[in-house]
């Protein structure tokens, strides 16, 4: 029972902080209308605020080792969840590159369309070129962006080959990028971080997201990388990347789950 309250009071809380900081974007956008600058200063604050909020109440406490790049600056990141994204925005203001399912994702969805997120469609070869662009459009404005070039979320047992189409801007500026690492870890007699925080195969996305806020909470933990890597080729870049990466990343679960746990 005392679960089922913690997730019904938490989503409760959600769903009015997500809808102070969508009127506050509004309000933002309509005072600050002539000037893209003023304009991505209020996203960022507000996006910030939110992701900060959102942890606070799904119980998330974060950790972090190494320093968070300053913008402008291009961030790689491994996939575990959807979590992932408030998690690291909450240190980093920055732009994500998101799947296109996202928009319509309930709460996450109406923020992320709110504060600018560049929506990819992975079906679509062109629309990974049209994001670059927007990427590199972005990175020349001052922005912080950050994606996940494994291009899906996992277990958390390794770090899946990174896709080199969004690392595109980077190799042919030879931009530094920067990279991080996530990992979660569930209290003692709680279920596993990789079946309640990772979001992963065909985890189906209402029950995972009930099951994780009705647990007590969880930690986070980021690892930032102690110095950018650059190269102007883009799967080079890529495979450089990974290895970065990889050196970073501490494993969720020690061997590749065959269950998510819901069939």
């Amino acid at each position: 029972m005392i679960p089922t309250l913690r997730a019904f009071a938490r989503l409760v809380a959600l769903l009015a902080i997500t809808f102070v900081c969508w009127l506050a974007v509004l309000l933002g956008l309509l005072l600050t209308l002539p000037s893209h600058r003023a304009r991505r200063r209020v996203q960022r604050a507000v996006f910030r605020f939110w992701s900060r909020a959102f942890c606070r109440v799904i119980g998330a406490r974060i950790s972090i080792r190494g320093e968070p790049p300053r913008p402008p600056c291009l961030v790689v990141s491994n996939h575990l969840s959807y979590v992932d994204v408030m998690v690291l925005a909450s240190v980093l203001p920055a732009r994500f590159v998101a799947k296109a399912e996202v928009r319509g994702w309930p709460v996450i969805g109406i923020v992320s369309r709110a504060v600018d997120t560049l929506f990819v469609d992975r079906a679509a070869r062109r629309d990974a070129l049209r994001v670059a662009h927007e990427m590199a459009t972005g990175l020349r404005r001052g922005d912080a962006i950050l994606l996940f070039p494994e291009g899906t979320s996992t277990a958390g047992h390794a770090v899946a080959p990174f896709k080199p189409p969004l690392l595109e801007p980077a190799a042919l500026e030879r931009l530094p990028v920067h990279y991080a690492a996530c990992r979660y870890v569930t209290g003692p007699g709680q279920p596993p971080a990789h079946l309640r925080v990772c979001w992963w195969g065909d985890m189906p996305f209402g029950r995972h997201f009930w099951q994780m806020i009705a647990m007590p909470g969880f930690r986070a933990e980021i690892a930032f990388g102690p110095a950018p890597v650059s190269d102007t080729d883009r799967k080079a870049l890529a495979r450089r990347l990974h290895a970065a990466v990889c050196e970073l990343f501490e494993p969720v679960v020690d061997h590749e789950p065959v269950s998510t746990g819901y069939e």
